[in-house]
């Protein structure tokens, strides 16, 4: 099964493709505005090693929280190729391929990036047996009010101010000490398993993960 998967949630634009069971490329580049320059990147890495985009067989897609410029674009993108090419497509939360490099490392992992106006997304994973699994839905939520619930939990974000402010609500916090960016290749076995299942996700279905005070119950503040 040849599966590309797809990630512009963030500044990091991401890109990476399941060929016969092996990674054939993880393309990962920090850019302003990269999402822009994702159909050239797209066709740049297939054509390096000689892919044709009918020989991919499902598409992998972040669905974020995150870059709402961003995850228009890949979205569009991957819509534009499942009606030309008649392909399917899985999605999968950007914060999943977040936390699965510390699968193994740390039993309880949260997962936060800036929402702007004092808010940001949030969510958290068990690291079981080898296996990742999500524990909380991904909320719009106040950094300080997740911090003091979440104590003995493993803290990553891309988002480097993040980490101070969490020093700041408690020393104690453990964190990570670099920025970690969602990643494509991480999407590839989830992807791979879904596609087996046959869990895709219908065209009119292909949505981003929007989150908005309303639907996370945070108040609206009137100016």
């Amino acid at each position: 099964m040849n599966i590309l998967a797809i990630d512009s949630s963030s500044e990091n634009l991401s890109i990476s493709m399941l060929n016969r069971g092996n990674v054939l490329f993880d393309f990962n580049r920090c850019l302003k505005f990269g999402a822009s320059k994702l159909v050239s990147f797209i066709d740049g890495n297939l054509r390096k090693y000689h892919i044709n985009l009918d020989d991919i067989d499902v598409f992998a897609l972040g669905m974020g929280p995150g870059s709402f410029t961003g995850l228009r674009a890949s979205f569009s993108v991957v819509k534009a190729f499942m009606i030309a090419l008649r392909k399917p497509a899985v999605c999968v939360e950007s914060f999943y391929s977040m936390a699965y490099p510390f699968i193994g490392k740390h039993r309880k992992i949260a997962v936060i990036s800036d929402a702007r106006r004092g808010l940001v997304y949030a969510a958290t994973f068990l690291s079981e047996r080898g296996l990742l699994k999500k524990e909380t839905k991904t909320s719009l939520t106040i950094l300080k009010d997740f911090a003091h619930s979440k104590s003995g939990y493993f803290f990553i974000t891309y988002d480097e101010h993040l980490y101070r402010e969490l020093s700041e609500i408690n020393p104690k916090i453990n964190f990570n000490q670099k920025t970690v960016y969602p990643k494509a290749k991480y999407y590839l076995e989830i992807a791979q398993n879904l596609a087996g299942k046959k869990r895709f996700v219908g065209i009119d279905n292909l949505k981003p993960l929007y989150l908005h005070p309303k639907t996370c119950q945070v108040r609206n503040v009137k100016i």
